[in-house]
């Protein structure tokens, strides 16, 4: 009887503390480069069901004798605070004062291509949504028109009209692309100036730009990371794995061959542009906002490095995960809004309406 004690006891605490280990490691992976060492990569994506393996380890180990064992997953938790708060913050934001505000929204619209058309063909869905939630600068990547009427896309006269309560505009297209990025404001667009990523594939790219509001000037960059370029048979081999985790191990060959290497792939081609970002980012003042889609999560190395010093408005005022992305099984927040010491997250949203397969973010920010 007392050798089974003994064993159980032992095998507790080694579970515990592998368990915690384990959390620890995806907790900081993101202070490793992706050039460097491509596990932290993968760490990185796994932590939110590394966290949830913790958390039921913690609560099954209070039921259960003896408890004083729950206090190993307990002190794992404590040391990756930070880490939690992140990818589920429970921030409530700061209250309205009367000094100047001002909402971004980014949104990648996917081309439009899951948007229907409304009001006799002249707008659609998505750009409804943007009107009705009011933003004063809106940025959108995967931007897409037509040079046609009637055709799959708006012209870039329709989306003009149908967004007329946003004057000022600029579409950034990379070389030998149609697919870009855009940014629509209420408010004068001063400077323009394109962030040119290298060596990175079309059609991901970033623009700064200088708005004024109210008389204050709002430097913004909207950005377009690497994306995993995942296709069809890899989403379906993820699908397949996260419904079925008992055969995940038949499946082993084709992740390790296919959706691992393009994973690595694209992190360490996205830890590029995060640099380029970064260099700009600290020659920006205060009053500097980064948004868009980073096609990364927040545990990740790319989102920390082009953070730094900023804040994430969503980890400020947002509630749980914010998933931004929803395709194909995928739940992830990879759209981000950040901000710097400057400014200050009144209220931050996730609206969740399927005219993409991202779900548009929006924050309401104001000058301190």
């Amino acid at each position: 009887m007392n050798l089974l004690l003994k064993t159980y006891r032992l095998f507790s605490i080694t579970i515990n503390i592998v368990a915690g280990c384990l959390l620890l490691f995806s907790a900081y992976s993101h202070l490793i480069p992706p050039t460097a060492w491509k596990l932290p990569i993968y760490f990185a994506l796994a932590f939110p069901v590394i966290l949830f393996i913790v958390v039921l380890l913690t609560v099954i180990q209070i039921f259960i004798r003896p408890r004083k064992y729950a206090l190993i997953p307990i002190v794992f938790l404590l040391i990756c605070t930070p880490a939690v708060r992140t990818c589920f913050p429970i921030g409530g934001g700061y209250s309205h004062n009367d000094k100047t505000t001002f909402t971004v929204m980014s949104y990648n619209i996917m081309a439009f291509r899951e948007a229907e058309k409304t009001k006799n063909g002249t707008s659609n869905t998505l750009l409804d949504l943007i009107n009705q939630c009011g933003a004063d600068v809106v940025c959108m990547q995967e931007y897409r028109t037509s040079t046609k009427p009637g055709e799959r896309y708006p012209t870039q006269r329709q989306v003009n009209k149908a967004l007329s309560a946003y004057p000022y505009h600029h579409v950034s297209y990379p070389k030998n692309s149609k697919i870009g990025i855009a940014c629509y404001s209420k408010h004068p667009i001063k400077k323009i100036e394109a962030i040119p990523f290298y060596n990175t594939p079309t059609p991901h790219r970033a623009c700064l730009y200088e708005i004024e509001i109210d008389g204050r000037k709002l430097h913004l960059i909207n950005c377009h990371m690497q994306s995993n370029q995942l296709d069809t048979h890899d989403r379906e081999l993820y699908a397949q794995i996260t419904q079925n985790p008992t055969h995940a191990t038949d499946l082993l060959p084709q992740v390790g061959d296919k959706l691992l290497r393009k994973l690595s792939k694209a992190a360490i081609v996205r830890a590029d542009q995060a640099q380029i970002l970064d260099n700009i980012i600290e020659k920006m003042p205060s009053s500097i906002v980064v948004c868009g889609d980073f096609n990364d999560t927040p545990q990740s190395y790319t989102y920390y490095k082009v953070r730094g010093n900023l804040h994430d408005a969503y980890v400020s005022a947002g509630f749980g995960p914010g998933i931004t992305y929803h395709a194909a099984g995928f739940r992830f927040r990879i759209d981000h809004i950040l901000h710097g010491e400057g400014l200050r997250t009144l209220d931050c949203d996730i609206i969740r309406e399927k005219y993409s397969d991202h779900y548009p973010i929006i924050a309401t920010l104001q000058y301190y």
